[in-house]
């Protein structure tokens, strides 16, 4: 039996099929950097492993991240980003900043970040500077 074609109106419009939700975009964040083991992203999300296994897995499916298992006992797997995640994640670094811009004068739209993030300084969708988005746009455009 055929498999039925997909259609997208525009290539954002695949894109943000691939990664819209609540936990999707929060989860590349969590893993841009460095892999992470599935306790720790269920302790940091605060949601069930149901729907982290979920997310991954659709994640997983569209070559975003990719999953290790290590032969040990306890079982260790571990979540990274691909490089196409990779590449994903600087666009929604880029979308994100673009989204802060536009709220920022507005009193009835909040973006919430936690101030953990902040305080700890971690480098994700949260903190974001325009050195970090000259020298993105600059690895894109070498690509």
């Amino acid at each position: 039996m055929a498999k039925q074609v997909k259609m997208f109106n525009t290539g954002a419009d695949y894109a943000l099929s691939l990664i819209g939700g609540k936990w999707k975009p929060v989860i590349l964040y969590l893993l841009a950097g460095h892999p992470r083991r599935t306790g720790e992203l269920v302790k940091q999300l605060g949601t069930s492993h149901k729907v982290l296994s979920d997310q991954l897995r659709e994640l997983g499916d569209a070559g975003i991240v990719a999953r290790k298992s290590y032969n040990t006992i306890p079982p260790h797997v571990e979540y990274r980003l691909t490089d196409e995640g990779e590449n994903l994640y600087a666009a929604l670094r880029y979308l994100n900043y673009w989204g802060e811009q536009q709220v920022s004068n507005k009193q009835d739209v909040k973006i919430m970040c936690t101030d953990k993030m902040k305080e700890l300084g971690e480098d994700g969708l949260c903190v974001i500077t325009k050195q970090h988005l000259h020298h993105w746009k600059q690895e894109i455009v070498k690509k």
